[in-house]
């Protein structure tokens, strides 16, 4: 038997590719009378035992499906402008329409858009019954180890149980990131068996490493604005958008969803040998002239305390500690603390530096960024130029975006114009 479609990966964006191909009312402005519909012989390969398993763990099992706030920093790509020819500014609302339609009601939080359960479990279960509801094959713990295409496009997949056969292929893999939740390279494998250009996958949405000592940091958080600053030598380099948001401190690692939103451009730097530095500022709602007020008036006040306590009405003790070791002052009281010393304590406050020596590994990673070259995909349909009736989705594609539901947006939308498009080449 040779399927219409075979469906490689049973993540978010092979699911929906999947029910898109099965029945395209889903996404469709316009409704086709159930009895024109074409019924397409669909298969999807799974290898882990159960389908999903990545999106239990989207959104801290709470599974962020879309985000309003849309702009050109929102995805990175090495085809920079690539994701943007895929997913315009009011796409969430077809992620939200999909959903709905597959039976999860979706809450509003401020822009960010979640299940009205809160629950990641309540998405899997939603694509389990959409795929038995359209009769698509789905056989799990198969892992897919071999792709051939013949003169006449029609595919042939070997996996380690049996050979199949299929006119259109639909690579869904996802990426290396979280291998304990699946993720492995063997998508890249596939294309390159293909002859489909690929970068090899690195760590992206992750904590990074420095090369001060903060093990005496472990354990603190603090609101924080937060920027990277690039170039081969310190001080010469580029600086990137600042982001506000919690930054959390390991005893070797800086983390928090700022952090891991800028990690793919501190990795890119990394790799390209570029000096990198990450600047916070734990108290971002002041500037240097406030805090400096702010320890002047302290100190007036207040001559008798001791340094530490200078900072504790701003920042995390722990945080004030380790700023007065770097500012290298080693007064004990208030009133003994120069000008200079007050200086340098109030900018260090408002930009504490870090030398950034490398990212988390991939295992750690919440996601990869690399995969098929974008340069060789059409960005309406997700088809391969160089191989006709091969579709990537997903986090396959060298594409991954921020925190706070991109990612899961961009896997849906690639998944609706893969599917979408199968199904109307049998129009």
């Amino acid at each position: 038997m040779i399927y219409d479609m075979i469906v490689i990966g049973a993540g978010a964006s092979g699911m929906t590719a999947a029910v898109c191909a099965a029945d395209p009312n889903m996404i469709s402005d316009k409704q086709t009378d159930p009895a024109s519909k074409k019924q397409l012989k669909i298969l999807l390969l799974e290898k882990n035992k159960k389908i999903g398993k990545k999106i239990y763990a989207t959104g801290n099992g709470k599974c962020n499906i879309a985000n309003q706030a849309f702009d050109i920093n929102c995805y990175f790509s090495n085809n920079e402008f690539f994701p943007y020819k895929v997913i315009a500014a009011d796409d969430y609302k077809k992620v939200i329409s999909f959903f709905e339609q597959v039976g999860v009601l979706v809450s509003d939080e401020n822009g960010y858009y979640y299940p009205m359960s809160r629950q990641a479990s309540t998405v899997v279960w939603a694509f389990t019954d959409a795929l038995k509801k359209n009769g698509i094959e789905i056989h799990t713990g198969e892992q897919v180890t071999e792709i051939t295409v013949d003169k006449d496009h029609i595919y042939k997949i070997k996996t380690d149980h049996a050979v199949y056969y299929t006119k259109n292929v639909v690579l869904s893999c996802g990426g290396s990131a979280a291998p304990v939740l699946g993720g492995t390279d063997a998508g890249l494998d596939l294309l390159e068996q293909l002859g489909a250009p690929v970068y090899q996958f690195h760590p992206a949405l992750c904590k990074v490493k420095c090369r001060e000592d903060i093990s005496e940091l472990s354990g603190v958080r603090c609101k924080a604005g937060v920027y990277v600053e690039c170039g081969e030598k310190e001080n010469s380099g580029s600086d990137h958008e600042k982001e506000f948001g919690e930054v959390q401190f390991t005893d070797t690692c800086i983390s928090g969803i700022v952090v891991f939103n800028q990690s793919h451009i501190i990795g890119e730097a990394l790799e390209t040998g570029e000096h990198v530095r990450l600047h916070i500022s734990p108290i971002p709602t002041m500037n240097k002239e406030d805090v400096l007020k702010y320890l002047r008036t302290f100190v007036k006040n207040n001559p008798e305390r001791n340094i530490q306590a200078c900072l504790n009405g701003l920042v995390h003790e722990k945080l004030g500690a380790y700023i007065i070791k770097q500012c290298d002052i080693r007064k004990k009281c208030a009133h003994q603390l120069t000008d200079k010393e007050l200086d340098a304590l109030a900018e260090t406050l408002c930009d504490l530096q870090f030398e950034i020596t490398d990212t988390a590994e991939i295992t750690e990673a919440q996601v990869a960024r690399g995969g098929a070259d974008t340069r060789f995909v059409n960005p309406e349909t997700m088809e391969l130029k160089v191989v006709p009736g091969c579709y990537v989705t997903g986090e396959l594609l060298d594409v991954d975006g921020k925190c706070g539901g991109y990612n899961l947006m961009w896997a849906v939308i690639t998944g609706m114009k893969a599917g979408k498009n199968i199904y109307d080449s049998y129009k």
